[in-house]
């Protein structure tokens, strides 16, 4: 997401970064080629990709991994028909889409929410930490798509929301780029303990 999230001004560590050219698949003549192009004159591709829910929550066997069913794509600015006659090139391509990789961002994100919110001491285990880390294959256990879409369409980055369900488990929702009224993902974080469960419904603070 190179191209997009520089359009989108989205906020980045590596500023400098985003002025150097990077690659971009091809096809011209033919055959498939990397090119090197500066964001401006990339294809500004936003690709969100479709799980089914998270298996602890829908109980359906399970082994390891994660399935993609589907993808959101969203186009801005020019559709890459136009980015192609720009390079001389029949189309331009997406690369091979790391899902795997992409749902433990979603995992990793929904964990720092979890804890900026109700903080580390809240949590008597927290199940996504292996995974986020790569030591377990069982990220599609914990992380998956809602199977309806709740969050308003907005102009932001990304919107949250948090829920207690079976009786003390902390699952954390995201909607990315919500302007595009995109994917939502439900990350199942762990279970909290009792004593922070009425705390926080005390205040207001699930949901």
């Amino acid at each position: 997401m190179f191209a997009a999230r520089a359009a989108l001004r989205t906020r980045t560590r590596r500023p400098k970064e985003r002025q150097k050219p990077q690659p971009m698949l091809i096809e011209k003549g033919g055959g498939i080629k990397t090119i090197q192009a500066s964001w401006q004159d990339q294809w500004k591709v936003i690709q969100l990709p479709i799980f089914p829910l998270p298996a602890h929550i829908d109980g359906r066997a399970y082994t390891s991994g994660i399935e993609c069913t589907s993808m959101d794509q969203f186009e801005l600015s020019e559709k890459g028909e136009e980015i192609a006659k720009r390079h001389g090139a029949t189309r331009v391509l997406l690369s091979n889409y790391p899902v795997k990789i992409f749902a433990r961002f979603i995992a990793k994100m929904a964990y720092g929410y979890a804890v900026e919110r109700y903080t580390l001491n809240a949590f008597e285990e927290v199940y996504t930490v292996s995974a986020i880390l790569g030591e377990t294959d069982d990220i599609g256990r914990w992380v998956g798509c809602s199977d309806r879409r709740e969050f308003p369409v907005r102009q932001c980055n990304v919107s949250v929301g948090f829920k207690i369900i079976s009786g003390n488990e902390l699952i954390v929702k995201l909607k990315m780029f919500p302007q595009f009224d995109g994917a939502e993902y439900v990350v199942v974080i762990g279970r909290v303990k009792e004593i922070y469960i009425n705390y926080i419904r005390s205040l207001g603070k699930e949901g």
